[in-house]
């Protein structure tokens, strides 16, 4: 199958990941191919050549303060050179509107997996257009396809997003240490983590690229003691380094986070998680693997943490095998041959 994957262009699709939506994007590309199937990735220009990448802009004109109208042209160029080779489907992994207007008469089936919440020209754009049968929508998890159900047609679906079981191997060998690892930045929670291991009086270790300097400024440096270790933004060789003193992985997102993929690698890592219930969160683990705080707040999280530590680090990788990047990929090719 010929397929063309369209990114979201502001961030090279490439090592060291600014976050989730890159890190799934490269690895999904990467187990297409393995399967056997002809991808051309449309993307930032310096992102990861192995994934035969077409890019039009690398990093020229995203700091300038009418970047969307590039940005606009940017996606007018993708969208004119698909027309132009033959593909059999596209499958659209952008946040931005356009392909989802341009879908509604495109040549071949439109895939679009959301992975942002409803927000405005997104959401207007598929309210509009989703009625079109050319269009398709796949959603992360069951409570994000809830969010977003009254705005799309009756033909999306939910593929779970999964990790790559052997790059993610078991390593846990002890506990010594709470790990987070993410953007820093005010939704993400850091802050919360941080005060849940001074609760309990565990050190912290934390990685992840500083999206945020004044949230860092004000609310993680003053916070942080002599067991809190800030590591930078790290290649996931490195987090999976780490994976193997942490003792949990704690999650505090203020947002309904559609996924949340940095609990799959933790967990296929033989890392046990905690977190509060937002967003996927509960859909992701089972009692073998994680634990829900009972509430949104500190004391709560600390509780929850106290549990998850004891979890046994196979049972925690057994669970993690059900989010597999081999079957995420097989459901995703079934579901284009499905359409064509």
């Amino acid at each position: 199958m010929k397929i063309a994957v369209i990114a979201k262009t502001r961030l090279p699709i490439a090592e060291p990941f600014r976050g989730g939506l890159e890190a799934f994007t490269h690895a999904l590309c990467k187990e297409y191919i393995s399967l056997g199937h002809e991808i051309t990735l449309y993307a930032h220009a310096d992102s990861d050549p192995e994934l035969n990448v077409k890019g039009f802009y690398a990093d020229e004109h995203r700091e300038n303060e009418y970047f969307e109208i590039y940005e606009t042209d940017e996606y007018l160029s993708i969208l004119e050179d698909i027309e132009q080779n033959n593909f059999d489907v596209v499958h659209n992994n952008s946040t931005h509107e356009l392909p989802i207007l341009w879908g509604v008469k495109a040549p071949v089936p439109v895939v679009t997996t959301i992975h942002t919440p409803p927000i405005s020209k997104l959401k207007a754009a598929i309210k509009i257009c989703s009625g079109s049968e050319n269009l398709h929508f796949v959603l992360p998890s069951k409570s994000f396809g809830a969010t977003w159900q009254p705005y799309l047609n009756d033909g999306s679906m939910v593929i779970y997003n999964g990790v790559d079981l052997i790059k993610w191997p078991l390593v846990r060998e002890s506990p010594d240490y709470l790990f987070w690892f993410g953007r820093i930045v005010h939704a993400k929670g850091l802050d919360i983590v941080i005060d849940a291991a001074h609760e309990l009086n565990m050190p912290l270790k934390f990685a992840g690229p500083l999206d945020d300097q004044r949230y860092f400024d004000e609310q993680i440096s003053p916070r942080m003691t002599e067991n809190d270790i800030y590591l930078g933004h790290l290649k996931q060789s490195d987090i999976r380094l780490h994976m193997k003193g942490a003792s949990a992985i704690v999650n505090a997102v203020r947002w309904e986070e559609p996924f949340g993929l940095t609990n799959i690698e933790a967990m296929s890592s033989g890392v046990p998680v905690a977190g509060f219930d937002r967003g996927a969160f509960r859909e992701l683990i089972n009692v073998d693997s994680g634990v829900v705080a009972e509430q949104k707040n500190v004391k709560s999280l600390a509780k929850a943490i106290t549990s998850a530590i004891p979890l046994e680090s196979n049972k925690v990788r057994r669970h993690a095998e059900t989010f597999s990047l081999r079957t995420m990929a097989e459901r995703y090719v079934h579901y284009f041959e499905a359409l064509l």
